[in-house]
């Protein structure tokens, strides 16, 4: 019930929106009968004979070419025609009439050729319409008309270059609008295909060497610890979808508990490979912005994925550092043990640790990785 009054609302905003198609014709057509309202007050006036007659036609041919522009939207292979027609026209009724505002209809001719024509035949026809107009002058017996003439042919000329030119330049801020839209949203895309990227890579990470652990045992006939595998996999599952929801809530400008993360991160690499994963925090912790509290969580997430990779069973140290200007994360794992196997050394694409460095270069920090002794180390900062 209470949607009518809506609706009757809306169409009085859009009846009053003096930018409707509605607007453009009306005000064209109040200007045409005003201006030949001031052609028929005065003398000559409209008739059957001499030059009443002659006001009469002429002022009936400007107003059907001004009619035939007032609809030139949906008839725009006349406007050039039209506007040589009106100019036409109307400079023959300032000549016939040159004491009331007949100069008017060639002026706004002049308009319409600055704003529809192109420059160099819009500056011709009104050189051309100034050339004539001298004989208004002459035909009225004053001379200041041969002036005031060509100047309101010149000023109008102007005016539709000028709105020409502001048309040009909305377009243009349209246009470029619609390009920012399209490059947010493809940033966007962008952003979020990173997200799933690190989620699937850290997740699937791990849910394979569980999985590889569990045939290993099954096939070696340890049943019971194959089982724990594959219970730890379907933990490492139900993780992989937490994750999921933290990434969409980080997406969404949802704040990270970032120790609590990395310590959640340590605990299942101690978990699985029972070696030493030590996470330290220096300086006064603070509240981050979602997209750093992010690519530090990622970059910590990944730097685990590639130990997993290719030094599974390394001792890892995850070292968080709170400065009053940047924080900083490192990442640093030693040497596997002796002939550990890595069966998860070949998985991935190889672009991790190149979505880091520009997951760090978007939330204007910088990234570094390079080997450390016989391990790697991985480094984040990022300004605050």
């Amino acid at each position: 019930m209470s949607s009518a009054p809506a609706q009757v609302r809306l169409e009085a905003v859009h009846l009053l929106d003096f930018r409707a198609r509605w607007w453009h014709p009306l005000r064209a057509g109040l200007a045409c009968v005003a201006i030949g309202w001031g052609v028929a007050s005065v003398e000559p006036r409209p008739g059957w004979h001499g030059a009443r007659l002659a006001t009469l036609l002429l002022l009936a041919a400007v107003s059907a070419g001004w009619l035939v522009w007032i609809w030139q939207r949906s008839l725009g292979r006349l406007a050039t025609p039209t506007i040589l027609y009106s100019l036409g026209t109307g400079l023959a009724l300032a000549i016939v009439h040159p004491r009331g505002s007949a100069v008017a209809f060639p002026a706004i001719a002049c308009l319409w050729a600055g704003y529809r024509l192109p420059r160099r035949w819009s500056f011709a026809l009104t050189a051309a319409a100034g050339a004539l107009f001298p004989l208004t002058g002459l035909v009225a017996g004053f001379g200041w008309w041969i002036l005031a003439g060509p100047g309101a042919f010149i000023i109008a000329l102007m005016a539709g270059l000028i709105r020409r030119q502001n048309e040009a330049l909305a377009e243009e801020t349209r246009l470029a609008h619609e390009e920012q839209t399209r490059s947010a949203a493809l940033g966007e895309r962008a952003r979020i295909a990173r997200e799933i990227h690190d989620v699937l890579a850290h997740s699937l990470a791990a849910l394979t060497v569980q999985l590889e652990t569990a045939d290993a045992l099954l096939e070696g006939g340890r049943a019971e610890q194959a089982r724990g595998s594959v219970l730890r996999a379907g933990q490492l599952a139900r993780e992989g979808l937490t994750e999921t929801r933290r990434a969409i809530g980080a997406l969404r400008g949802e704040t990270m508990p970032l120790p609590e993360l990395l310590d959640a991160l340590a605990a299942g690499y101690r978990t699985d490979f029972g070696v030493p994963a030590v996470v330290r925090v220096e300086g006064l912790p603070c509240e981050l912005g979602a997209d750093t509290s992010l690519a530090l969580y990622r970059s910590a997430q990944e730097a685990m994925t590639n130990v997993r990779k290719h030094a599974p069973g390394a001792p890892v140290r995850v070292d968080l550092r709170y400065a009053p200007d940047e924080v900083s994360l490192r990442v640093a794992n030693g040497a596997p043990p002796v002939g550990a196997s890595r069966p998860l050394a070949g998985a991935g694409g190889g672009y991790g640790l190149t979505g880091l460095r520009e997951r760090a270069q978007l939330a204007g920090g910088t990234f570094d990785a390079r080997p450390a002794g016989e391990g790697y180390r991985v480094d984040v900062r990022i300004p605050v």
